[in-house]
């Protein structure tokens, strides 16, 4: 599903799709109401879905991910925050919400949480109805204003089902850990923490991932399918080389990588 349809599902409606403008072009909007161009900042140019549901909806999260640079209750957008997922390899920034922000950068939000609520806030207090901007871009840091606010992709061919890992072996054996370590829902910083490690744990895993610049077993935890990160991935080290947090004993690399 892409983020656009995950809003609709939800309840909004979309009123301006950068598909659909006058000019043809993908964007290219120069929407203007009384002599006043909302778009001239960007050449006339509005690289975002507007959509609507009611004044001071809350809005759900499209993807999990951490809330980033951007994100301010004075921002580019009036009330802005900026959410980002390295793993979709994406970002998306929510425009002109409800102040006080209700989360902060450095915060890990998860898919359909409340980041916000509907409202009318911009940059210069230009009058506008209560509405959400939700605009796109490949993920990283994006330097200079201009930049930041005028960039903008195609969200339609977003999956935010979808959850990816940098590689992964199906190696299995058991892990010993000595010492506290988050027990999550997938294998990424960004995962869900569902438990965590005691010393002298041990966890039979069945696959080894790297991602997010760590080393990851799949187990099993009170009945459900969990990922640890076993250790720092250290570039030039091997798995088996690697400083763990714990022990791994009967590995099997048998079956090779996935």
């Amino acid at each position: 599903m892409n983020p656009i349809a995950y809003l609709v599902s939800h309840g909004f409606k979309v009123t301006s799709d950068p598909a659909k403008y006058k000019s043809g072009i993908w964007g290219l909007r120069n929407y203007t109401v009384n002599g006043y161009n909302y778009d001239n900042y960007c050449g006339g140019y509005h690289r975002a879905y507007d959509l609507v549901k009611y004044d001071r909806a809350p809005i759900p999260a499209v993807f999990e991910g951490m809330v980033t640079a951007g994100t301010n209750s004075y921002g580019n957008f009036g009330g802005t925050v900026v959410i980002a997922n390295k793993n979709l390899g994406f970002q998306a920034i929510y425009g002109h919400l409800a102040r006080p922000l209700t989360v902060r950068p450095g915060q890990h939000v998860k898919a359909g949480d409340i980041i916000g609520y509907q409202s009318n806030t911009n940059y210069q207090n230009v009058r506008m109805d209560s509405h959400l901007h939700i605009q796109f871009q490949r993920y990283g840091y994006i330097n200079g204003e201009r930049d930041f606010v005028c960039t903008g992709i195609n969200p339609l061919t977003v999956n935010v089902d979808k959850k990816g890992y940098t590689a992964a072996w199906l190696w299995s054996g058991t892990f010993t850990s000595k010492k506290v370590i988050n027990i999550r829902e997938f294998p990424s910083l960004t995962g869900t923490r569902v438990g965590f490690t005691n010393e002298k744990m041990k966890f039979y895993f069945d696959k080894l991932y790297d991602n997010d610049g760590y080393w990851w077993i799949r187990s099993k935890y009170k009945e459900r399918t969990v990922f640890i990160a076993c250790g720092k991935k250290v570039s030039g080290v091997v798995f088996k080389e690697t400083k763990l947090y714990g022990t791994i004993s009967g590995l099997n690399t048998a079956k090779g990588k996935e």
